[in-house]
């Protein structure tokens, strides 16, 4: 009897400890379920490893875009590029001599190979949407045109418009800036282009001639 009474103490023991350790192993496990790191899942970007470069050079204006370019031209005689995109082409950019920099006429002619490689590359990069041409509408007086001209005066005749463009490619994992345009007039750029500026029907070009009259 006594012996069966030392079990019944000894079993509700055990079952007390049971129970009391089992809302410590619950909280010990929300707990953890706390502490541990949720993985964001990160999904690719349009302008890949542009992202960041794209929309601070945008810096959250209306009248901007960024333009999917479509081919390379390449001038292997003057060194220069012309990138195409939907609505027209970014011009010739300033030629790239670098080449001549070396001493030897060997280093001369591995910087070139180098320069010519360099234009293949983008050439791909662009067939394969990794290469945007990206403008965007500024004004006169304006912060960023300040920024880049602090000793300029706005113009007497009210804030007149441009635009600045940046070529930018993304080639293995890295964004390259390839080249800027900076103070384009708004008259070089197509008629669809500045539409999609919101530019429309805006501001005459300055070197429009005005409508004729018709003969009497």
């Amino acid at each position: 009897m006594v012996r069966i009474l030392i079990l019944s103490v000894a079993f509700a023991l055990i079952a007390s400890e049971g129970a009391e350790c089992a809302p410590a192993r619950k909280r010990n496990t929300a707990a953890q379920e706390r502490t541990l790191p949720k993985q964001v899942v990160q999904e690719q970007d349009e302008f890949r490893s542009c992202d960041v470069a794209v929309r601070e050079f945008v810096q959250g204006q209306k009248e901007a875009a960024a333009l999917p370019v479509k081919e390379v031209k390449v001038d292997g005689l003057r060194m220069t590029l012309n990138f195409v995109h939907p609505y027209g082409e970014s011009g010739d950019t300033p030629p790239n001599l670098s080449f001549t920099r070396g001493e030897s006429i060997e280093e001369r002619r591995n910087a070139l190979n180098e320069a010519k490689q360099r234009a293949r590359t983008l050439g791909e990069a662009a067939k394969t949407g990794n290469v945007w041409y990206v403008i965007v509408l500024r004004k006169e007086g304006s912060a960023s045109d300040e920024r880049r001209s602090p000793t300029s005066a706005p113009a007497s005749e009210g804030h007149q418009s441009f635009a600045d463009a940046v070529v930018m490619a993304s080639i293995e994992g890295r964004c390259i800036t390839v080249s800027q345009y900076q103070a384009l007039p708004l008259n070089i750029l197509s008629e669809d282009l500045r539409q999609v500026l919101g530019q429309q029907n805006r501001e005459a070009s300055p070197t429009d001639s005005p409508p004729l009259s018709p003969p009497s």
